[in-house]
């Protein structure tokens, strides 16, 4: 089996002496992620309880924080297990013992097979998805010998083109053959669009979501025709929630960005009649470096330490009112000031709402996890990384 290890397993953050200290928090060598535990804790209660309202239940998406402590964190608010992304993702969280995980891409190299084939068969609670009968075989091979049946959700392309089965025809023959497997039993359905989460306007979100809704249907109908029902449909995320809601398809939700929120799902309208409900919980808490220019400072966060795509990264509202944050270099930020504004000096703390949580977590080691000025703890980013 191919060692995975973490890269965090022989480190030990650098602000872990303070722990516990009144006021650490303000003496955090930055640039630190941190999460407010509070604002966090508050997220994920608001979406068990829309989930519950709604009839589904919440796997959430571990490729946004990819921390197996946040993920406990979740299934103690309530959801039923916790979904990744990557073979590393998936490895680190089977090897934390975390229950119900979904990998919701497939797994097609080597070593990340036989790695998980070694889990599942040490008792790891794992499900995959599959869109090919080769993979499948594959799985097969892998597990053969294994005492129990590994389950499998077949994955349905709704229209992205990027993984799932790309027809009806297609879906219904994989359920066909996950059925008839004598290593994978067949559990369910998995149905993800990604680009549509992010359509800034809810009803041209709608428009758009409505065609791929749609498929599912026939798909569903499809399967039930072939006496194939689903056990499970799973699918949706942040951007869709409202609208996956007023369909009923869905029996539990992956969305994930809820958690922690970015800007990139700030400015978009999550649902129709209210503003979003989630509160900012992750920050990256920046230093001022360099203060020599009459309507700008300098901090120490750039490219290598905040994800370039979507918008861009916000100072924290109320902050510095008027400030503006915009990239300045590999290690450098630059913060705009506004006419008359006070302004900052070096040393002190600015705390930027990041563009997209998931890649830019996925260039830090820790979280630093605060309840007001105090640091209460600091979680590895064990499921970080590519490889």
């Amino acid at each position: 089996m191919t060692n995975f290890s973490s890269p965090q397993e022989p480190r030990q953050s650098i602000n872990a002496d303070l722990i516990g200290v009144p006021g650490g928090a303000l003496q955090l060598v930055t640039p630190a992620l941190v999460i407010d535990l509070a604002a966090m804790r508050e997220n994920l209660h608001r979406m068990t309880r829309q989930c519950r309202d709604a009839g589904m239940a919440l796997r959430p998406h571990g490729k946004t924080h990819k921390c197996s402590v946040i993920a406990r964190e979740q299934i103690a608010a309530g959801a039923v297990g916790i979904c990744a992304t990557t073979g590393r993702e998936a490895i680190a969280y089977s090897r934390a013992g975390l229950p119900g995980l979904l990998v919701t891409t497939p797994i097609v190299q080597r070593a990340h097979i036989e790695t998980l084939a070694t889990l599942h068969r040490r008792g790891a609670d794992i499900t995959l998805i599959f869109d090919t009968a080769e993979n499948i075989v594959e799985w097969e091979a892998a597990l053969t010998g294994a005492e129990r049946l590994l389950p499998a959700f077949v994955d349905l392309d709704l229209g992205m083109g990027r993984t799932g089965a790309a027809s009806i025809s297609a879906a219904v023959e994989l359920a066909r053959r996950l059925h008839g497997s004598s290593a994978l039993t067949y559990a369910g359905l998995q149905a993800y669009s990604g680009r549509v989460q992010h359509i800034l306007s809810y009803t041209e979100r709608r428009a758009v979501y409505l065609k791929q809704i749609e498929r599912l249907r026939q798909t569903l109908a499809a399967l039930e025709a072939a006496a194939l029902r689903p056990p499970v449909v799973s699918g949706g995320g942040t951007g869709t929630f409202a609208i996956d809601v007023e369909h009923g398809l869905y029996t539990e939700s992956q969305a994930g960005s809820y958690a922690l929120m970015d800007v990139d799902y700030d400015v978009v309208e999550l649902f129709p009649d209210r503003a979003n409900p989630y509160r900012f919980a992750l920050y990256l808490r920046t230093s001022v470096v360099s203060a020599n220019q009459p309507h700008h400072v300098s901090i120490n966060a750039g490219f290598k330490s905040l994800s370039t795509d979507g918008p861009l990264p916000r100072v924290r509202s109320g902050q510095w009112p008027g400030a503006a944050y915009d990239f300045f270099g590999d290690e450098f930020g630059l913060i705009a000031l506004a006419e008359g504004a006070p302004r900052p000096t070096v040393g002190d703390l600015v705390d930027i709402e990041v563009s997209h949580c998931d890649p830019t977590i996925n260039l830090h080691d820790y979280f630093h996890v605060l309840d007001g000025d105090t640091v209460v703890d600091i979680w590895p980013v064990d499921a970080r990384g590519v490889l």
